[in-house]
């Protein structure tokens, strides 16, 4: 999924050239090109890092260069007198902190005496903290200082981008995955493009919302967390960082719901039949039994969340391979008192098969996942999957967990037949944004529901939640607007195909 990537989370702005113009034109008799020199010598470096003071810096390219060192402090105390804001820059960096997801940063090569007169022409509370080559005792671009940066914001290289005037600088920031640019006139439509896009709006409002992910239901519109949407996301936008959720060194199996607190959970199930039918949820001592772990969350934990020991995923699987029935539908729920199927659960616990490289092992799931296609039975919806565009995508997402040659020859043809008849259909953003990425993944134009969903996004950035799955004998419908939106992310990150 090389296409997807979210905006940053730190933006890191060079000072001089970028927030602050400046002219190397004096009244003093050294010229603007003899003022860059000295900027240039390893006595300048020397004094950027802190190691010298100004005065001795004066004195000492006085020497190197024939001048007297009151002229060279004159000189460079016209060049910082000279010193202008950008106020365009200064606008976007406000509009930047209104956001507490962004993190906003300067990064100068700059001495300590020449930072503490800058300081007093800027305003402090355009960054979350400035960091100079005199304080970090390095400067650009020595691959130290941007690791002593990345160390101390807590953030990934990928997760920041950089903007600066010289292409040295940019260089090394590129070299550490940061994302760099060097400073021109394109670079604000740049910059904004990368926050305000569509999609930039939709990881916006993830971020803020991270690990506030609850799901609803049709019915009561009750809140409540669920284990298998937090994984989808996840699923969706590789990123862990949205949700709260990790292995943990004793997890076998998971549970649909999350938390401790069940009482919601409970009265989504006042309704339910006498058999006890609802989807897989938490351990619960509700009439007509208990609601045990189940495969489908189970699997999409163990494809996601990729557990480091070998030994405790050969352990999932194989207790997994214990629920498969002899025409290859498996088990919901690991209880074997709850005989509960659904074609759709089949599918994408055979994508966590085939994802560890054992899907050859299912050969009669992969003909069950088949014959829907052939027979469109999908469209129909299935015991926990009601919309068409969710099962199909559900199949789709089991073709993309593995290149194996049988699975792509076995359902690629005829998904992408039936996903080419779902083609301006219309439906929930959910249903919009699955259908798209699996069209881009079969290689089929959509710009039409593209069009759609973007008109389905609201101003804060999210898409509503469309229904995704539904309690098997009640039909009561469970969406996630996370979800959703991190599918509309996915999907309207994925390259448009052009007919």
């Amino acid at each position: 999924m090389d296409f997807l990537q979210a905006p940053p989370r730190g933006v890191i702005f060079d000072l001089g050239d970028v927030l602050f113009t400046w002219s190397a034109n004096t009244m003093t008799t050294i010229s603007a090109r003899k003022l860059r020199e000295i900027l240039s010598t390893p006595v300048w470096y020397s004094y950027e890092r802190g190691e010298i003071t100004r005065d001795a810096c004066y004195e000492l390219s006085a020497r190197q260069f024939s001048l007297p060192a009151s002229e060279i402090a004159e000189a460079f105390a016209q060049a910082r007198e000279s010193l202008r804001p950008d106020h365009a820059i200064i606008s976007f960096i406000r509009e930047l902190k209104r956001d507490p997801a962004i993190q906003v940063y300067a990064m100068s090569n700059v001495g300590k005496e020449d930072f503490e007169e800058l300081a007093t022409k800027m305003d402090r509370a355009l960054f979350d903290r400035v960091f100079t080559s005199a304080a970090a005792g390095m400067r650009k671009p020595e691959l130290g200082f941007y690791r002593y940066i990345l160390d101390h914001i807590k953030l990934a290289g990928n997760q920041v981008v950089f903007i600066d005037d010289k292409e040295e600088n940019v260089r090394t920031a590129l070299a550490l995955g940061i994302r760099g640019f060097v400073f021109g006139e394109s670079t604000l439509h740049t910059l904004r493009e990368m926050f305000d896009s569509p999609v930039g709006k939709g990881w916006r409002y993830l971020f803020q919302n991270a690990k506030q992910c609850d799901s609803t239901t049709n019915k009561s519109g009750a809140a409540f967390a669920d284990n298998f949407a937090k994984l989808l996301i996840v699923d969706s936008l590789q990123d862990r960082t949205l949700v709260d959720l990790s292995w943990g060194r004793s997890r076998k199996t998971w549970n649909f719901f999350a938390g401790k607190n069940l009482s919601i959970h409970r009265r989504m199930l006042r309704n339910q039949t006498t058999d006890g039918d609802v989807l897989p949820g938490k351990i619960a001592p509700v009439p007509g039994g208990l609601f045990p772990d189940d495969l489908d969350t189970t699997s999409l934990a163990l494809k996601v969340l990729r557990p480091s020991s070998t030994k405790t995923v050969s352990s999932v699987l194989d207790t997994m391979a214990e629920y498969v029935q002899n025409d290859g539908t498996f088990q919901t729920y690991f209880d074997r008192n709850k005989s509960r199927f659904d074609p759709i659960v089949s599918a994408n616990i055979l994508a966590c098969f085939y994802s560890y490289n054992r899907g050859h092992e299912f050969e009669h799931t992969l003909k069950l996942v088949r014959s829907m296609l052939l027979d469109r039975s999908y469209m129909q919806g299935t015991r926990y999957y009601s919309s068409p565009d969710c099962c199909l995508g559900f199949i789709g997402r089991l073709l993309r967990s593995s290149s194996d040659a049988h699975l792509q020859t076995t359902l690629g043809p005829l998904l992408k037949s039936r996903v080419r008849e779902r083609l301006g259909l219309g439906g929930s953003a959910l249903d919009l944004a699955m259908r798209i990425i699996t069209c881009a993944q079969m290689g089929i134009a959509c710009e039409n529901d593209r069009r759609a969903l973007l008109s389905l996004q609201c101003e804060d950035g999210r898409w509503e939640g469309g229904w995704i799955y539904q309690y098997g004998s009640t039909g009561v419908k469970i969406g996630n607007t996370a979800v959703t939106t991190a599918m509309a992310v996915e999907a309207l990150s994925s390259p448009d195909i052009v007919m």
